[in-house]
């Protein structure tokens, strides 16, 4: 099974491949495709797949999911004419600087990265308390030509409250819930603006697609009108509702159930984009922070390739095997035609292993990243090890609508088939708790 095989024939907006060993001795394997399609429609191969989605194991497990209130977060629908007004009155801020940890942030991270070239903006994203990096954003951005945006749902960070005073002589907009914290306390005082949170209560790490974090985009420049969209349909997909047949997150997260259960307790999680690699750390927070408790759920590692292929993937292929793969590639890259390799008529017959330098002339970069990916893949086959490959067909605010949502409804469903909370973490409040007694000793 060439990797190459594994590529074509590809129609969709996102897709993704799911191979799982049935038995890594004889080296056989399976598959299911599903299609992530602009009209929200779902093509799956159930003949194919590995594993018995109907079968009495997950039956019972189903039934309590179909049971389950939707999620907050799949219901929601922003206020996009307050973020449009907001947009309007910070237009002509030169510098934008976004303050957040974890969910605060992690979402308007992947959304920059992937969405922010259409920017004008200098951007900067503030995710510590480091001094040093504050007096750098400090230097580089005046009070006169900069925004701060503040985002805590709480707004009882100590993190937020240290950055809000150590900028608090610049234009200050806040973002958090209408509440009793510190921060709203400190924004009503100071008559500052802000945007809230949802009203409804939707926890910090799922709310990519609400005001949290697409304040902050359309601040920036980013019209988030089509994110929002494609949220929709994918939630639309997704719904706890929905057969197994048609709900590629159920499916994806039954399957990773399924294989923890006989052994794969990691998950190299490898993102051949440098855009779309900035919501690692959102997928990473997502699954850790929602199914890891009460010692189950699988620990992602990995990173940005090709350049984790030069140490990581060491790891993965020759390592400790109860490792399975996540590779996540774009189909349609923003290659130009002056991307392509033009190779002189004096250097085409240099020798580069196997291949003289004239055969790289048929190609341009994009297609170079696609041949680090299926050399990658065709080794995976090789050593027989499962791996998963979702594609997006482009860069696009519907198609990142719907790659976040996704993966929030994947996570919902990884939780629950734990039988854990989706929504609490109580594995990261003790030390949070813990910070507010040193700060309190110190004061003494």
């Amino acid at each position: 099974m060439s990797s190459s095989s594994l590529l074509s024939g590809f129609k969709s907006h996102l897709e993704a491949t799911l191979i799982v060993i049935i038995n890594p001795t004889k080296s056989l394997y399976k598959l299911f495709n599903f299609h992530f399609m602009s009209s929200s429609k779902l093509n799956l191969n159930l003949n194919r797949s590995t594993i018995d989605l109907s079968s009495s194991e997950f039956e019972e497990k189903i039934e309590k999911i179909k049971n389950t209130p939707a999620p907050r977060f799949a219901k929601y629908i922003p206020n996009l004419d307050n973020l449009k007004k907001l947009e309007e009155k910070y237009k002509n801020k030169k510098n934008i600087i976004v303050e957040g940890n974890g969910g605060a942030i992690s979402n308007f991270r992947g959304i920059y990265n992937t969405l922010g070239e259409i920017s004008d903006k200098n951007v900067y994203l503030l995710d510590t308390e480091d001094p040093a990096y504050i007096q750098e954003l400090k230097r580089k951005c005046s009070p006169k030509d900069s925004l701060v945006i503040l985002t805590s749902k709480s707004g009882t960070r100590i993190q937020v409250l240290a950055n809000y005073f150590a900028f608090s002589d610049y234009p200050i907009l806040i973002i958090t819930e209408d509440n009793d914290g510190a921060l709203n306390q400190i924004r009503k005082e100071k008559g500052l603006d802000v945007s809230f949170y949802p009203e409804t209560e939707i926890t910090d790490r799922y709310t990519g697609l609400t005001e949290s974090a697409l304040t902050s985009a359309e601040i920036v420049g980013i019209d988030t009108r089509d994110m929002i969209e494609g949220g929709k349909e994918m939630y639309a997909l997704c719904d706890v509702n929905s057969t197994i047949k048609n709900n590629p997150a159920l499916q994806l997260a039954l399957t990773l159930d399924k294989l923890e259960k006989i052994g794969y307790t990691e998950l190299f999680l490898s993102i051949y984009s440098k855009k779309l690699f900035g919501f690692y750390s959102l997928i990473v927070q997502l699954y850790h922070e929602s199914v890891c408790k009460k010692e189950l759920g699988q620990t992602i590692y990995g990173g940005e390739a090709p350049e984790n292929q030069h140490h990581t993937l060491q790891r993965f292929i020759s390592g400790r095997k109860n490792s399975l793969g996540f590779f996540i590639t774009i189909k349609n890259s923003t290659d130009k035609e002056n991307l392509k390799l033009k190779i002189s008529d004096n250097l085409r017959n240099i020798k580069c292993r196997n291949i003289t330098l004239e055969n790289l002339s048929h190609f341009s970069l994009g297609d170079i990243v696609k041949a680090e990916f299926q050399g990658t893949w065709q080794d995976v086959i090789d050593n027989s090890i499962p791996a998963v490959h979702l594609e997006l067909d482009e860069i696009s605010p519907r198609t990142i609508g719907q790659f976040m949502a996704f993966f929030y409804y994947f996570t919902f469903y990884s939780a629950l088939l734990r039988n854990v909370n989706p929504c609490n973490q109580p594995g990261v409040e003790k030390s949070k708790e813990n910070i507010f007694g040193i700060v309190e000793k110190i004061g003494i």
